[in-house]
């Protein structure tokens, strides 16, 4: 078993009905703090959500993977 490194980025936002909707996937690096404000200034601007948070961390797992995949 090798060991495998990746990232998994998780947003979570609150919608004006309070619903809390996520989304999380796996990403080649973590954006910045700049770029997640970025990302989410326009719903916060418009009033699609009412607050939001992330976080992303590195994840380190072993793994088997079957050559040729």
């Amino acid at each position: 078993m090798d060991m495998y490194s990746f990232f998994v980025y998780l947003s979570v936002i609150v919608a004006p009905d309070g619903e809390i909707k996520s989304l999380t996937m796996s990403v080649e690096n973590c954006p910045t703090e700049e770029q997640v404000q970025i990302m989410h200034k326009p719903m916060m601007d418009s009033g699609e959500i009412l607050t939001w948070a992330a976080s992303c961390k590195e994840f380190k797992l072993p793994l088997s993977i079957p050559k040729g995949t």
